[in-house]
């Protein structure tokens, strides 16, 4: 048997392994779940009331806005009492962070049976990150080894929104050189969390990628429209006026706790700095992030490069960022994928990397930017590596 036959075969009883690997994980985590729900330890409480959870902020702010009170829900407080009706006191705070075009997902939440609700949005929002990350990868077994992420065990449980900003961001990095029109319909999409769009105008931009740019804005504007006359200009005033307050709430007074918000902001926070001084550390990160992704999408490095630079930068470039958003760093690596089938020490990173994001379960110390920085690692790895390559390759064809 010759070398590369015997080299494809290993590579194909690695991948078998990884593959059944990652399904028995990902039937682990639906076992758990399933569990943690009949004990009533999960979603609903013994009582059989919501549980105090990140979903229960979209079934408060759904009932809002259907009663004629969107506004109410960027006061925290008025926020409070109203998530407290749904469950039990409790003595955290919930904030509604989102614009109000986020409040026609709300509603078609509120609607359902808060049980059925919460296994359709995890449900539909999951499966569309998996889906996007199989068809990024190229390969549809990506999807089960997406799955077996531990990062999906976690936002699963809360609830939250990361499952779409993954979607999102890869189906809007997949459709953007062949398809801009879709791809400004999903950046609109994205402006649900509109600190996940600070780096993305600077890569379009240098992309020279000018009509998915000119859609993005047309259909930007046609949502927050139907969003104003839909919840009332009113909603998006008190959007605005309530920024200052949750930034000061979270950030500033740091009502979470340093080690649950996964920023370079919070790791300065964490190590002892004061308010300012994390700022200036996250102000220069972040304008090292936009360099980066300047200088990484003029350039004429693969595309593949460039979507996962961008996704990483982008992580490491928001001061407000929760371990629920992570199942975009998966994004990331999908593209790596697409660029080179991994090696080990590819593979031993990305292992790295979600073992870090298992961790975030212990909320010991914030990890996010080091999470962050594998991805970046690896594409400026691959970015430099290849000139030099491409230079040893034509001095052999001049010999």
């Amino acid at each position: 048997m010759s070398s590369s036959s015997t080299t494809l075969r290993n590579e194909y009883d690695a991948a078998s392994v990884l593959v059944a690997v990652a399904t028995g994980l990902a039937f682990g985590y639906a076992a758990v779940l399933l569990m943690l729900l009949f004990h009533r330890n999960w979603i609903l409480t013994s009582g059989g009331i919501p549980m105090p959870s990140d979903f229960l902020v979209y079934r408060a702010a759904g009932i809002a806005a259907m009663h004629g009170t969107p506004a109410l829900v960027y006061d925290p407080h008025a926020f409070h009492l109203l998530q407290i009706t749904l469950t039990k006191p409790f003595p955290n705070y919930f904030y509604w962070n989102y614009p109000p075009s986020f409040f026609f997902v709300a509603v078609f939440l509120a609607r359902l049976p808060y049980v059925p609700a919460f296994l359709l949005w995890v449900g539909t929002t999951g499966s569309a990150c998996a889906i996007t990350i199989g068809r990024i990868a190229l390969r549809r077994d990506a999807m089960v080894t997406a799955l077996a992420s531990p990062i999906f065990l976690l936002a699963t449980y809360v609830g939250q929104n990361g499952f779409l900003s993954a979607a999102l961001m890869g189906a809007f990095l997949l459709s953007l050189r062949e398809r801009p029109l879709i791809a400004g319909l999903l950046l609109a999409l994205m402006t649900y969390k509109p600190q996940f769009g600070l780096l993305l105008p600077l890569a379009l931009l240098a992309g020279g990628h000018w009509r998915a740019i000119c859609w993005a804005i047309v259909a930007t504007a046609i949502l927050t429209i139907a969003s104003a006359l839909a919840f009332g200009l009113d909603s998006y005033t008190a959007f605005l006026g309530s920024l200052a307050v949750a930034s000061k709430g979270v950030l500033t007074l740091g009502g979470e706790g340093w080690a649950k918000i996964e920023s370079m902001y919070s790791v300065a926070r964490f190590l002892g700095a004061g308010d300012h001084a994390a700022w200036l550390l996250q102000i220069v990160i972040s304008a090292v992030a936009g360099v980066g992704v300047l200088w990484l999408w003029h350039g004429d490095s693969a595309y593949e490069l460039k979507a996962a630079g961008l996704v990483a930068a982008t992580m490491l470039s928001i001061p407000y960022l929760h371990e629920y958003d992570f199942p975009i760093i998966l994004v990331a690596f999908s593209f790596l994928y697409r660029d080179r089938r991994f090696d080990r020490v590819d593979w031993l990173a990305v292992g790295a990397a979600n073992l870090l994001m298992a961790a975030f379960l212990l909320q010991l110390a914030p990890l996010g930017p080091v999470v962050a920085a594998i991805p970046a690692a690896m594409v400026l790895g691959r970015v430099v590596s290849r000139p030099r390559a491409n230079r040893q390759a034509a001095l052999g064809c001049a010999k």
